[in-house]
């Protein structure tokens, strides 16, 4: 199976598709949350809803590791 090309003409590598599937996982994991705070929002009944420092540190962390690796995605991309 052949590599799809970049609109620069260049093949990206092996690490190069690691690295955006890594960064899609956590752009879903990112979207899963926002879920969850949103049901935690507006059903104050639901399991849950009683958020804690290790929930808000976690979110924190996941939302500062999405931003870092939609970064070197991006450029990463502009270097190829």
């Amino acid at each position: 199976m052949k590599d799809k090309e970049n609109p620069a003409g260049k093949v990206a590598g092996p690490g190069f598709r690691l690295l955006e599937y890594m960064t899609a996982g956590v752009l879903l994991l990112v979207l899963g949350v926002l879920a969850w705070m949103t049901v935690a929002a507006y059903s104050p009944i639901a399991p849950g809803a009683v958020v804690s420092d290790q929930q808000v540190i976690a979110v924190n962390v996941l939302l500062v590791t999405a931003l870092g690796l939609v970064s070197v995605v991006a450029l990463l991309y502009t270097r190829k």
